[in-house]
């Protein structure tokens, strides 16, 4: 799955990043690159925890109807593609 993910440069403090299709997914990172690595992890990390509660993995939004959100004015956004097989299979 490809899940669009927005990047925002924090002033004195690095990069954040919002996974908008994923509840609860964030994260940080010192540079651009390690902020999208880190994203990238904790996604399929996110995934794994619905999928161990049993909820199916959101789809992707569009990407095109995520950059009219007010909250995302000054973002870079990015591609994260998650390969189904890198997420572990439920017990």
């Amino acid at each position: 799955m490809r899940y669009p993910v927005v990047v925002h440069n924090i002033e004195f403090a690095g990069y954040g990043a919002i996974a908008p299709d994923l509840p609860h997914c964030h994260c940080h990172g010192a540079t651009l690159e390690g902020a999208l690595q880190k994203m990238a992890e904790t996604i399929v990390e996110r995934l794994e925890e619905l999928r161990a509660a049993g909820d199916p993995p959101p789809q992707p939004g569009d990407l095109n109807l995520l950059r009219k959100n007010p909250a995302f004015i000054d973002g870079v956004w990015a591609i994260i593609d998650i390969e189904c097989n890198k997420v572990s299979p439920r017990s």
